[in-house]
């Protein structure tokens, strides 16, 4: 049962010593926003009672911050079938020259095109193409929950926006790394690019520490990254790793925001118009040009 519900990670830190110091287990889980106190059932009363006892003694009931309430976020089946229908939609149309056009001829990430021609929106359009069915179900797959996983953080208007502004970053960016012929396809550039993001958000950007814990989301967010994103195959290791890259540098902005940012509505759902208009209009050039 929860006892406590704090936006205060120290306070709510202190909680659970206060409980464990009376002989009750406890355990702290992040809750709506915030961070939730919960213990047994069997002990509800009791640990409410110690912890009041505390707030009296130190002074933290009236000052206690109010827990962040939770952002504009889209269910996971929502998220899933979102996603999935952009993708799905593309590779079909792609697969079958949709309307007359060649998508993949129009839309993928040739690097002469993007830095000399200047055609930008192929960094775009480049992350919902495909090159077979394997690789269209592997980036769904990993799509969908890291995508949830960064809407959980930070709203899903402001997830879609940065992953998909991330990921033509790190395309970008891919295109400057390689030679002018170089030509690349996929989400994984931008599935990589809300890993960093989820990285970098969870990071406490603060001087470093020698502490294996201070590292911990950046260390295990690069882990990942090297887990998925290396193996056999036709695989764009520069994509993987710039997209990496780019979403770092993007939660290191979107850290830098006050939690209360995101908790406009407003500002979430112009957030997600501007990923739905980013896509839409960059394979509207593309297909008209």
């Amino acid at each position: 049962m929860r006892v406590r519900l704090t936006a205060d990670a120290e306070l709510a830190r202190a909680y659970i010593l206060t409980l464990v110091a009376m002989g009750l287990r406890a355990v702290m889980a992040r809750d709506e926003g915030g961070y939730g106190i919960y213990v047994d059932p069997e002990n509800e009363l009791r640990a409410g009672w110690e912890l009041d006892q505390y707030d009296d003694e130190n002074g933290t009931g009236k000052r206690q911050p109010a827990a962040r309430k939770p952002v504009f976020t889209l269910s996971f089946s929502n998220t899933a079938m979102a996603y999935a229908a952009i993708l799905l939609f593309i590779f079909a149309a792609a697969r079958r020259n949709g309307f007359g056009f060649n998508w993949v001829a129009d839309g993928a990430m040739v690097a002469h095109h993007v830095t000399s021609k200047l055609e930008l929106w192929r960094t775009v359009t480049a992350l919902t193409l495909h090159l077979d069915i394997a690789h269209l179900a592997s980036n769904i797959a990993f799509g969908i929950v890291f995508v949830w996983l960064l809407s959980k953080e930070i709203g899903s208007g402001m997830a879609w926006a940065s992953v998909v502004l991330a990921g033509a970053a790190g395309n970008f960016a891919n295109a400057l790394w390689h030679s002018p012929a170089h030509t690349s396809i996929g989400a994984s550039t931008a599935v990589f690019a809300a890993i960093g993001l989820l990285a970098a958000l969870r990071h406490q950007w603060r001087p470093p520490k020698v502490s294996l814990r201070y590292w911990a989301p950046l260390g295990g967010g690069l882990m990942l990254m090297a887990f998925l994103g290396f193996g056999a195959g036709n695989v764009d290791y520069g994509a993987h790793l710039l997209g990496f890259a780019a979403g770092i540098a993007g939660g290191f902005l979107l850290s830098r925001k006050d939690r209360k940012w995101f908790d406009d509505d407003a500002r979430q759902m112009n957030a997600l118009k501007l990923a739905g208009l980013t896509l839409a209009g960059a394979w509207g050039v593309a297909l008209a040009f």
